[in-house]
């Protein structure tokens, strides 16, 4: 039995669709593969593989994975804690992973990790590192399909210019998605998923589409959010109850690694262990056990989802929106007014995802470009779709009407060439490219060899001047890459392994960047923030101590204006200069250039003499090793200055 379909979302009985034209399709097929190339250019030189906190954490996870284990072995934390207190989970390898009782594990969810375990299993390193570029391609290729798909069926003209202009836009407006398609990050394949899911919705496969939705929710649980746009679909597509059903099984054997992940580490299917940040949500105690309940035992972040962050989250969120879309949100407006009159069913696809998606989002601690990508990859096709009605609207247009758009589109391109008032908000480069398409669509009644021509080409207007644009920006950035590749990750290697061997203790600092994740997944050095250190109850006079006494080297990696975090150690230890670094060869040691300008510097401690002695003196050697069995604070191996 076949679904059936909403009566104002198809085509009456009888009716003819309109004909694209096989030099419309030509020209989009062309366009679609000159935008495909246009961003694998970009993803190759801008790729990088400096790794912050998350991206640590999601490799970590996949080498775990690898090894059939969802738990982290680290020595180092039992060596520098030895007095944990017992069913307390502290904040660990910089705050991606939970310690409790001995166990290590991360609080993210497992379905991207997965993703990279296999890509490693199949091509290495550099295949995990590949991974988003490529599902950066993918989600073009889904964006295009989701907007013909929404389309197609009232316009076929406007769905072929739209689906084209919309990869455009996804590469030339600056909504800083693209960040995620070059790094090891989880948001980009989690909000594919979520587009593939709404595709198939729309395209009467509700099986299909609850099972991309759970795979989604492996990767981000509240990817769940898609749902809304899903529900909301097949309210107007009434898909049998019985494809219901199973396509509510289809979501649970998806969705089952993240639950049976929550079962292994945190003893509950439905406790999630990124529930901590739900605790206070309404500004209250602890939640019960529950649906984002945290472990039984205290965690020590959280928290950073409350409503009252409203009021201060809220309107960064909306600038930030704002100044990405820029005057293209008056064609989301368009394309809504225009759905909710001819296509319904692009408004159930795209807008409920995007309102509820940017409150749900804005009650975090701070507004964040990262949480509102899925909210901006739904208002892309609304505003290509927008711009392709506007561009038949223009190229159909009497005289009047025409020299009226003339007047409207000249105030956006003179405050692009800076001839119009400041305070005209400016319209970027897109919109200023898209302002010229239109002009030359205004004047096509006057231009000789326009007038009269057929207009199955106008709607890929914007498309044509989205490429145009793409080219200049390619021949005018060609030398652009980023700094940290794999050649830069080789010589970090060898530089680090010259002065510290696998093993040894690192010290360091954020202020620095982010040397702490690169040392550890790169180099295999145990690497630890001063403010990381902090977290575990210990101080980085303690840990060093207590390094020394296990044998291993022990270093601290400052900026060279730092020495402050040095002082204490001085009284009692020996402190060496290794060596200085300045400018790009800070990368070797995976410092960030732009956050040390002075340089850094690496110290080697190793015990003095006197320190030694006292140490034997007092057995505190002895009483280190057995710390999990005394049940009491650890003495401070240092003296009281």
């Amino acid at each position: 039995m076949s679904d059936p379909p909403a009566a104002q979302d198809q085509p009456a009985a009888g009716r003819t669709t309109e004909s694209v034209g096989t030099s419309a399709v030509t020209l989009a097929v062309v366009l679609g593969v000159l935008a495909l190339a246009f961003a694998t250019w970009g993803l190759v030189r801008l790729n990088t593989w400096y790794l912050a906190s998350d991206q640590f954490a999601f490799l970590t996870l996949a080498e775990d994975l690898g090894r059939g284990t969802v738990f982290h072995d680290d020595w180092s934390l039992e060596l520098i804690q030895p007095y944990p207190r017992e069913n307390w989970a502290y904040d660990a390898l910089a705050q991606t992973y939970y310690w409790r009782d001995g166990a290590l594990f991360t609080r993210y969810p497992p379905g991207f990790s997965t993703m990279l375990a296999v890509a490693g299993l199949l091509g290495g390193e550099s295949a995990q590192h590949l991974l988003n570029p490529v599902l950066y391609l993918v989600t073009l290729l889904v964006l295009a399909v989701l907007t013909w798909t929404l389309v197609r069926e009232t316009s076929p003209s406007v769905a072929i210019g739209a689906a084209v202009a919309v990869i455009w836009l996804f590469l030339l407006l600056p909504t800083r998605v693209h960040l995620w398609g070059i790094t090891v990050a989880r948001d980009l394949p989690a909000h594919m998923l979520g587009l593939v899911a709404l595709t198939a919705a729309a395209r009467r496969a509700p099986v299909w589409s609850a099972g991309a939705l759970g795979l989604a929710c492996t990767i981000r649980p509240d990817a769940g959010l898609y749902l809304l746009s899903i529900a909301s679909i097949f309210a107007l597509s009434r898909p049998p109850v019985r494809r219901l059903a199973a396509a509510g099984c289809a979501f649970a054997v998806t969705a089952s690694p993240v639950l049976l992940y929550n079962f292994v580490v945190e003893g509950n299917p439905f406790r999630f262990t990124q529930g901590s940040e739900f605790r206070d949500a309404l500004g209250m105690a602890p939640l019960a056990d529950g649906i984002v309940n945290v472990a039984a035992s205290a965690l020590p972040s959280g928290g950073a989802f409350q409503l009252s962050n409203l009021v201060t989250t809220l309107p960064g969120n909306a600038v930030y929106l704002f100044s990405a879309f820029g005057w293209f949100t008056a064609l989301v407006a368009v394309a809504v007014v225009w759905g909710v009159r001819r296509q319904r069913i692009l408004v159930a696809a795209l807008v409920p995802y995007a309102l509820v998606a940017f409150v749900f989002y804005s009650c975090w601690s701070h507004p964040d470009s990262r949480y509102l990508a899925g909210v901006a990859a739904c208002l892309m096709p609304l505003a290509a779709i927008g711009a392709a009605l506007m561009c038949e609207a223009v190229a159909r247009a009497g005289n009047l009407v025409r020299i009226l758009v003339l007047l409207a589109v000249a105030v956006p391109v003179a405050r692009a060439f800076g001839v119009a008032p400041t305070w005209i908000p400016a319209p970027g480069r897109a919109g200023a490219a898209l302002a010229v398409a239109v002009a030359l669509l205004a004047l096509r009644g006057w231009t000789p060899g326009l007038a009269g021509r057929p207009l199955r080409l106008v709607a890929l207007a914007p498309a044509v001047a989205f490429a145009l644009l793409g080219l200049v920006l390619v021949s005018r950035s060609a030398g652009r890459r980023d700094p940290f590749q794999y050649p830069q990750v080789e010589r970090a290697r060898a530089a680090v392994a010259e002065r510290m061997p696998p093993g040894s203790l690192v010290v360091t600092t954020t202020s620095l960047g982010r040397p702490s994740e690169n040392l550890r997944h790169y180099s295999r050095l145990e690497a630890f923030y001063i403010e990381e250190l902090a977290l575990l109850r210990v101080n980085g006079e303690k840990a060093t101590v207590q390094f020394l006494l296990e044998g291993r080297r022990a270093f601290y990696l400052l900026d060279a204006r730092d020495r402050e975090s040095l002082r204490r150690l001085e009284r009692n230890a020996e402190v060496r200069v290794v060596q200085r670094r300045q400018g790009g060869a800070l990368l070797e040691w995976y410092i960030d250039p732009r956050r040390a300008p002075a340089g850094a510097v690496l110290y080697e401690i190793s015990l003095s003499e006197a320190l030694a002695t006292q140490l034997r003196k007092y057995g505190l050697e002895d009483q280190l090793r057995r710390g999990r069995e005394r049940g009491r604070d650890a003495p401070s191996p240092l003296p009281e200055s």
